[in-house]
């Protein structure tokens, strides 16, 4: 029995699809295989094994064998040890803190009324003053409001004793005949009178029917403090005084401001603004000059001498008049501008002085002068001249008189320092000896570019044997009486 097992086992392992009968020890017929019909149980043997039941065949195909991957392998790429230093330890966080304190209450909420448009206040501004002002000694601060306008002034002005008067934006004053006022005639004082251009201020006739030369004017005495400023204002019918509107008799050089003035219908010798001091050096700016007498004598929007003419601005508007240039001496280094009208010479200029001061004239602008006068570089001391005109724009030195004629003026004349003259038209002067001349040897004469004509003498007057250093090129001579260049330096002439 334990065979027939055995050999049933090892059956079973080699074909596991087969089932088979197997006999039975007590005599009986064998199993019939199972699965799909197995035979017949095997005979009856005493002590035997029954037979073998028949079996059945499992017809289905084995499985397919899968075939071996022959790809050739990569051999593994080659590990990189990171030899790097470590990180540096992260640093331990700090402890959070947390705020434990009460919300903030929410702001209140705005619910009052929407502001209203502010109301602009226009009930007229009401005078304070008890009584009128009409004129007179002002010793102490004084301010004129607006609302006390018009002022009729009936007696001079006189501000001193380190006084201000102020004249508020607006404000109007009448003058009776021949009234005025005076700045600093005894001790020191400024006058403060800035209008706007909206609400200026004006110094007009008192009279129902005004006439030119009503009343005087402004005078800025000697006293004349720092600050005095007179800006959009008018002033009318003055110039009584056979000066000017606005005076300087005195003043200390840049201590008066004029900007935005208007001024017109000026008395019969009178001009609008006059300086009679050297330097006294007013800014003027801005202003416009209407109604400048011509007859019966020349008169002129501003009268100054040579110091102060630098103050003036190109910035005014003349209306056809013209500024009279007082002569006098040019004694520190500074620019003459081109400023828009005819400059009147009517003395003697100099350009002089120990720190040998330059003269720069900018082009285009023109000078006259009058009978027998010159214009002299170096006299006592050296001087610089510096004429910059240029081709469209030349500088022009010429007569001032209305029928001009040769030698109504002595020249330019280079006594000892230089004269630089490029684009300049010089005329109708040599009277003594040349449009242009050089005096000493040591004078230095560059001009270049020039017209010269006219002259009673000469174009260009040197003085025989001279050793002074004249350069003349491109030049135009035309109607000199003597010739272009001459007598010297070895002219035929001597």
């Amino acid at each position: 029995m334990k065979r027939t097992v055995h050999a049933l086992v090892l059956m079973l392992l080699a074909t596991p699809l087969a089932l088979v009968g197997c006999g039975d020890s007590n005599e009986k017929n064998g199993t019939g295989g199972s699965g799909g019909g197995g035979g017949a149980g095997g005979a009856v043997i005493p002590d035997g094994g029954g037979g073998a039941g028949g079996v059945k065949y499992d017809a289905t195909p084995a499985d397919a064998v899968t075939p071996i991957d022959t790809t050739t392998v990569a051999p593994d790429v080659p590990i990189t040890i990171d030899t790097a230093a470590l990180d540096v330890a992260l640093p331990i966080d700090v402890s959070i803190t947390i705020d434990t304190g009460a919300v903030d209450a929410p702001a209140p909420v705005d619910t009052g009324a929407v502001d209203t448009t502010r109301v602009i206040d226009t009930t007229p501004a009401v005078c304070t003053m008890t009584t009128p002002f009409t004129g007179g000694n002002v010793t102490a601060d004084l301010t004129l409001p607006a609302a006390c306008s018009p002022y009729t002034i009936k007696t001079d002005i006189r501000v001193d004793g380190n006084a201000t008067l102020t004249i508020e934006a607006g404000s109007t004053l009448r003058f009776q005949p021949d009234t005025r006022i005076w700045i600093g005639y005894s001790t020191a004082a400024k006058i403060v009178a800035v209008g706007t251009a909206a609400s200026p201020i004006t110094f007009t006739s008192a009279n129902v029917t005004p006439g030119a030369g009503d009343w005087a004017g402004i005078t800025f005495w000697g006293g004349t403090m720092n600050g005095n400023n007179l800006a959009y204002a008018k002033f009318d019918y003055c110039g009584s005084n056979g000066d000017a509107c606005i005076l300087g008799s005195g003043a200390k050089a840049n201590r008066v401001v004029i900007d935005h003035v208007t001024i017109a219908h000026v008395g019969a010798g009178s001009n609008g603004i006059m300086e009679k001091d050297a330097d006294s050096n007013f800014a003027i700016s801005n202003c416009t000059f209407n109604n400048i007498p011509a007859a019966p004598t020349q008169q002129y929007a501003i009268s100054v001498e040579a110091p102060s003419f630098a103050g003036i601005d190109t910035t005014n508007t003349y209306n056809g008049a013209m500024i009279e240039l007082a002569g006098g001496t040019v004694s520190t280094t500074t620019d003459w501008k081109n400023l828009g009208t005819t400059v009147a010479v009517t003395d003697d200029l100099r350009l002089e002085g120990p720190s040998t001061p330059a003269l720069t004239i900018e082009a285009g602008s023109i000078f006259k002068f009058a009978t027998g006068l010159q214009f002299w570089i170096g006299y006592a001391d050296s001087g610089s001249l510096i004429v910059k005109g240029t081709a469209i724009a030349p500088v022009t030195f010429t007569s001032l008189n209305a029928a001009p004629t040769a030698g109504d003026w002595v020249g330019i004349v280079v006594w000892t320092g230089s004269a630089s003259i490029t684009y300049a038209t010089v005329s109708y002067a040599g009277s003594d000896k040349g449009d242009v001349s050089v005096v000493r040897n040591t004078a230095i004469l560059t001009i270049t570019s020039s017209t010269l004509s006219n002259s009673a003498t000469y174009g260009v007057g040197i003085p025989c044997n001279s050793t002074a250093t004249v350069t003349s090129t491109g030049n135009t001579f035309t109607g000199n009486t003597s010739g272009n260049t001459g007598p010297g330096p070895a002219g035929v002439d001597c």
